[in-house]
C-alpha cells in the first residue's frame, strides 16, 4: 500500500528541516559513548508531568498529563486486546 501526501512548499521545507535535524542528531548521538548517550537523552526528554496552556478564542486552557506507575504498558495492552479478540 502506497500513501502519497501532497505538501505545500512551506510544509515540504519544514519536513526537510526536520529530516535534516534528525540526521544531525543521530550522527551526534552515534559519536557518544553509551553512558553519555543516556545522559543526553535523559536531559532532553519531556519533563514530567507534561503540562501546557493554550489560548483559544480568548479562553486559556491548561492541560496536565499524569502517568500512573501501575498502568499497563502499551505491549501489555496490545496483548490483552489481541487475546480477548482471538477465538479458538
Amino acid at each position: 500500500m502506497n500513501i502519497v501526501l501532497e505538501l505545500t512548499k512551506r510544509e515540504q521545507e519544514i519536513f526537510d528541516e526536520v529530516l535534516e535535524k534528525i540526521d544531525e542528531t543521530a550522527a551526534f548521538l552515534a559519536g557518544l559513548s553509551p553512558t553519555d548517550r543516556l545522559d543526553w537523552l535523559k536531559e532532553h526528554q519531556y519533563s514530567y508531568p507534561i503540562s501546557f496552556e493554550r489560548e483559544i478564542d480568548g479562553t486559556v486552557y491548561t492541560v496536565n498529563a499524569h502517568f500512573s506507575e501501575d498502568a499497563e504498558t502499551a505491549e501489555e495492552k496490545v496483548n490483552r486486546i489481541l487475546n480477548r479478540n482471538i477465538t479458538l
